[in-house]
């Protein structure tokens, strides 16, 4: 029964998760478009460039606060432990603030040797100190982990969805109106800001109705005593949930000050396409974390083990069929999106979509792991990929170009899913063994 409850509601908030992300992502897609027809692959790059830089901060000093609520709110939340409650969501946001400070500076301080690394014109190097603001509206923090907790996974969809028609609204007023790179910048901070604002308004709307309050604090030791394993738990989930974030952006960057703004631009057209057949899927995995939390911190292994594989095999079916629809009209989709020109990068297209197939198969492994307290294990199989990663495309971007950023990231996305696999199935069945033991 326990089972079928979480199946039924993990369906009912992936339709929506995946409905939203589908139809708002093909918004942000069209907006792309015209900003490709309208202003060019150069002045689409300059913004990429920006947003990647904005990225790279927000996603290596961010706590992933929004999954230590999760991770040990879920049964306080489930007992009515209103003061335990209170004290988590207080040591995370106070987290949430200090990290993200220290981001927005530090930010700052570097856009000078930025703007000259990556080419950005007078226009955007003015305005980029002030962009850094985003940082505090593009990290998922508390207000996300608050309102997964209490099941309002429909705010974090609105919030989407707002970003993509603002962003696409203001573009077109850019396009008939303005005449600058500049308001580009402005339409995406824009964007960010108000769509961003409304899962904070909402969340602590639901803390105040609730009585739960945050108490702010940031005492170590005591926050230690009180959540065992809290601080090892946000390095873990930080360090699993940004690296590749991170890596991503760096590549980015890396293609930007090696090959020039259009070819950035040419491989950030290729992951948005590529990755939108898998987004909605990647939202998925944190719907179960609450689940994934009580059944571990019941040692209800079993169970963990029977939903983990009925969400596998339902993957598999979905990546296979999909995966083949997706091959065959790439090249067609690809040309009428984006024109003839960009077929000269349909072999990168292609590679970036196989390895989001692979990622999207077993996409809850992670959160499976260390909610069960083996972050460890899976930041030291994250690594592993990584390297793989920067191994292939520093050995390969002279003589392959932005293909080389497709074959290592193929590269990545097999050992990534393929080693976790593997060692999470024993450890698995070393845990279910135990409680076998315990039980007889």
């Amino acid at each position: 029964m326990i089972q079928r409850d979480i199946h039924r509601r993990f369906l009912a908030n992936a339709r929506l998760i995946v409905g939203s992300r589908v139809g708002f992502g093909v918004l942000n897609l069209v907006t792309n478009v015209i900003i490709l027809h309208s202003f060019g692959a150069a002045d689409l790059g300059m913004v990429m460039l920006l947003v990647a830089y904005v990225r790279v901060f927000s996603d290596v000093v961010k706590f992933e606060s929004w999954q230590a609520v999760l991770r040990y709110g879920a049964i306080p939340a489930e007992d009515g432990d209103n003061e335990r409650l209170r004290r988590l969501i207080g040591v995370t946001l106070t987290l949430d603030l200090l990290t993200v400070s220290g981001a927005i500076c530090v930010a700052v301080l570097l856009v000078p040797y930025a703007a000259g690394w990556f080419g950005w014109n007078a226009e955007i190097a003015a305005i980029a100190p002030w962009f850094m603001i985003v940082i505090l509206f593009v990290t998922n923090a508390t207000p996300n982990g608050v309102l997964r907790l209490f099941d309002r996974v429909e705010i974090l969809a609105l919030q989407h969805g707002v970003n993509a028609v603002i962003r696409l609204s203001l573009v077109v007023l850019v396009t008939v109106f303005g005449d600058s790179v500049r308001d580009l910048a402005l339409a995406w901070f824009a964007a960010f800001v108000l769509s961003a604002a409304i899962p904070m308004v909402v969340s602590a709307r639901e803390l105040t109705r609730r009585g739960l309050l945050p108490i702010l604090t940031l005492r170590p030791v005591q926050a230690g005593l009180l959540f065992p394993g809290i601080w090892r738990f946000f390095l873990m989930s930080n360090l699993i949930s940004t690296t590749p974030i991170a890596v991503t952006h760096l590549t980015t960057l890396v293609v930007g000050a090696t090959f020039g703004g259009a070819q950035a631009a040419a491989l950030q057209l290729a992951r948005q396409l590529t990755s939108g057949a898998s987004a909605p899927i990647k939202l998925l995995g944190p719907l179960l974390l609450p689940d994934y939390a009580r059944l571990s911190g019941r040692g209800e292994w079993s169970m963990l083990r029977d939903v983990l594989v009925q969400q596998l095999r339902v993957t598999v079916v979905a990546v296979a069929l999909v995966g083949g629809v997706l091959f065959a009209v790439l090249p067609l989709v690809v040309e009428l999106a984006f024109g003839a020109d960009m077929l000269a990068h349909i072999w990168l297209f292609r590679l970036l979509l196989l390895a989001t197939l692979i990622q999207t198969v077993g996409f809850s492994l992670n959160h499976a792991m260390y909610s069960a307290s083996k972050g460890g294990t899976a930041l030291l199989i994250q690594l592993g990929a990584v390297i793989v990663y920067a191994a292939i495309l520093a050995g390969s971007i002279g003589p392959l170009g932005l293909n080389a950023v497709g074959v290592a990231t193929v590269a990545f996305a097999l050992v990534l899913r393929g080693v976790t696999l593997v060692i999470g199935h024993r450890l698995l069945k070393k845990r279910i063994g135990k409680a076998g033991l315990r039980e007889g």
